[in-house]
């Protein structure tokens, strides 16, 4: 509340008109515990207008509490994703931004403390974002103009096209910190398997997953924790079944799991990929109400694009 105070203070002095709309962990709970089956698959129509109506959106992660979720009931909050469906679909016509404001809960999901989390938060948000933009441009480049790529590591042979598709940098306008370059997999194209060793968030913690895609489509899937909800969520839709995002992190300054998927998927040495929607900048066409990334060390690991290595155990070919 106090950064989103000071961001409202910044706003109003440019002629904005801000509104604060606040979702407290036990609110989030409760709601999602109490209401109807028969409601909670019915999209919150105020707040759609209220999104529809707004110029930009700022969001600021800060829970007080990182395991709200951990007992919830998976099916509900599948439901729950898929009914939001149209806020996320207005909010990604706006301009907006998402960051995190440092939370003793946060910090000791990265096992810190407050102190030392917010020199990590501050040290990867803090940098000289143009020089960091140049290193992603190299990066760019192979990738838009690459057809076909491979990974490979710990029980992980994945292949995929990305031929035709855009790579966006992550420049910390949207996402702060910044430092990734992802794009948009075909949607028929990933053959093969990967292992995600990070465990992945949606709510709950999901560890170990283990997928396996044939034409584009998860055919097989595992985890040690959670699994209902992997289960629930890559059975949501048609596109959920697809793999909606491919991303390579490049931010040095964030060098350690803490399980945020807004750091951590841009950790160096890693690769995440998402289930579910395409971003459309990508020029990806798969549609869902899910949007999960997964991440995975590529430390030992190998990152190739048309028969090229590009990153091998956690190192670009050019540095």
């Amino acid at each position: 509340m106090e950064l989103a105070t000071e961001v409202c203070k910044e706003a109003a002095r440019q002629g904005a008109h801000p509104l604060i709309v606040a979702y407290p962990t036990e609110f989030a709970r409760v709601a999602l515990d109490s209401t109807p089956l028969e409601d909670l698959v019915v999209t919150p129509r105020h707040l759609l207008e209220a999104m529809k109506a707004s110029d930009v959106d700022i969001i600021i992660v800060s829970p007080a509490n990182t395991r709200v979720f951990e007992s919830a009931d998976s099916k509900r909050m599948a439901i729950r994703s898929k009914a939001s469906e149209p806020i996320s679909e207005e909010q990604l016509k706006k301009r907006w931004n998402v960051t995190l404001h440092p939370t003793n809960a946060l910090a000791q999901d990265a096992g810190m403390s407050l102190t030392e989390y917010k020199d990590f938060v501050y040290s990867a948000m803090i940098r000289d974002w143009d020089a960091e933009v140049d290193r992603m441009r190299k990066l760019k480049s192979d990738m838009d103009n690459a057809s076909e790529v491979r990974l490979m590591g710990k029980d992980t042979d994945l292949s995929f096209s990305i031929k035709g598709r855009t790579a966006v940098i992550d420049d910390a306008k949207y996402n702060l910190p910044g430092g990734e370059v992802f794009t948009a997999p075909l949607d028929d194209s990933a053959t093969g398997k990967i292992y995600y060793d990070l465990p992945s968030l949606y709510g709950k913690e999901v560890t170990d997953i283990r997928l396996t895609f044939d034409k584009g489509v998860v055919v097989d899937y595992s985890a040690s924790k959670n699994e209902s909800l992997l289960k629930e969520l890559i059975e949501t839709d048609e596109g959920s079944r697809r793999l909606g995002e491919f991303g390579i992190g490049t931010n040095r300054g964030i060098n350690r799991f803490t399980k945020r998927i807004l750091f951590d998927e841009k950790m160096a040495e890693t690769v995440h990929l998402a289930i579910g929607r395409a971003y459309k900048e990508c020029g990806g066409i798969n549609k869902s109400a899910v949007h999960w990334d997964m991440i995975k060390t590529m430390k030992p690991g190998e990152i190739i694009m048309d028969g090229k290595t590009v990153q091998k155990d956690g190192k670009f070919s050019w540095e």
